[in-house]
């Protein structure tokens, strides 16, 4: 689990933990021996080790549910851990990606990625707070290296939660980034194609594709019907 982590503050987390979990375990034996063989009272250093042993839950949860949330991604952490699919190994995950965009996902894939899954909810996180869509050379590859996980897996989670595309799902952002910029008056210099290159739409003919399919109007339109 550790070696497949990304994230180094992550990664330092999970090793942090391990370390005070080994020590206080190995506290815990050696001080029970010595109790045990050499007939010493033991009940206060067992205390202490309860004391220690009650603030590393304690800290554990915090980090867990205030920072990286995890009791609100429980099925999709116990889907983790007994699909292997979160952790597999980049030859493993490269032979599932090429199944999966072959014959699409199966009946079984598509029962445990909902909306908690934890890559689509850190997907939507850059999303929507590091705004990576503006970057016009994005691409799957790019974003499965972001998230730590395969691209057939970037694909497979965005179709069955949202039911779209990979290209279609970030150029969704583009377009609402744009409709924000429409309504800002601090860019009422800028045209409506500077606004799409500014979103990250590499073209005018892509931009004002994907804003039609979005909106069910093109960019002029809706410009005029929110003046």
């Amino acid at each position: 689990m550790i070696r497949h982590l990304k994230d180094p503050k992550e990664k330092k987390w999970i090793i942090t933990l391990l370390t005070f979990l080994y020590l206080l375990v190995f506290t815990w034996l050696v001080t029970y021996l010595v109790g045990v063989f050499a007939g010493l009272d033991i009940s206060y250093i067992m205390g202490v080790l309860a004391l220690a042993a009650t603030f590393i839950m304690h800290w554990t949860a915090y980090i867990g549910i205030y920072k990286y949330k995890l009791a609100k991604n429980k099925d999709a952490i116990y889907n983790f851990l007994n699909n292997n699919l979160a952790l597999a190994s980049a030859p493993l995950q490269n032979t599932e990606a090429t199944i999966i965009e072959e014959n699409g996902p199966t009946k079984e894939h598509k029962e445990y990625i909902t909306e908690d899954n934890l890559y689509f909810q850190k997907l939507e996180l850059l999303c929507k707070e590091q705004h990576i869509y503006t970057d016009s050379t994005l691409n799957r590859e790019k974003v499965a290296e972001k998230l730590g996980i395969s691209p057939g897996y970037v694909s497979q989670i965005i179709n069955i939660i949202t039911g779209d595309n990979f290209a279609n799902y970030i150029n969704q952002y583009r377009v609402e980034a744009v409709k924000e910029m429409i309504s800002n008056s601090e860019y009422d210099n800028y045209n409506l194609l500077a606004m799409g290159l500014e979103s990250g739409f590499t073209s005018k003919t892509t931009f004002y594709k994907a804003f039609k399919k979005v909106t069910g109007q093109t960019p002029n339109e809706y410009k005029n019907a929110a003046k």
